[in-house]
């Protein structure tokens, strides 16, 4: 009896952030704030990370606006996490910095939406690669937020407006 008691609440505490909404459900069945404009030009800075054998281990994109970062977006060509081992790198993941209950991203055609339960401020969440690639190429994303504090919504899109660094880092 113990143990049923147990599973139960481990599904009961894991599951009960995932709404199972998909990526239209989760943008047209809510209102969302829009972000000012102000907030939605970027400029982007390339990082490159090697390891000791002066390997590629992963490349970043900083995602600045008004001086202050805002976003990442990684290129992983090594994996270390246990949960990602049986990925094939090269992969890409989004790392934001704020509490959310879901998070939804669209750059062209493609679209990402993640339920995760954080356990800290910086969330990163790993990306579908033609997602990353359209975001590469157009310099443009769609951003969908639902605070988990306030419960608040809110939507952007955002611009970068330096494309060549964008398109130059993960070369």
């Amino acid at each position: 009896m113990t143990k049923k008691y147990f599973f139960l609440t481990f599904l009961l505490v894991n599951f009960s952030f995932a709404n199972g909404q998909s990526f239209k459900e989760f943008t047209a069945g809510n209102y969302f704030a829009p972000i000012d404009e102000k907030y939605l030009e970027l400029t982007v800075v390339c990082r490159k990370n090697y390891d000791e054998k002066e390997k590629k281990k992963y490349f970043e994109i900083l995602f600045y606006n008004q001086g202050k970062n805002v976003f990442d977006m990684n290129k992983h060509y090594k994996i270390y996490q246990r949960g990602y081992k049986n990925l094939k790198p090269p992969i890409y993941s989004f790392t934001v910095r704020n509490w959310f209950q879901t998070i939804a991203i669209q750059s062209g055609k493609s679209e990402f939406i993640t339920t995760t339960q954080q356990s800290s401020i910086r969330r990163n969440e790993v990306i579908p690669n033609d997602l990353a690639e359209l975001i590469l190429r157009s310099g443009q994303l769609d951003m969908y937020f639902h605070y988990l504090n306030d419960n608040s919504k809110s939507v952007g899109k955002f611009k970068v407006s330096n494309n060549k660094a964008l398109i130059d880092c993960f070369d």
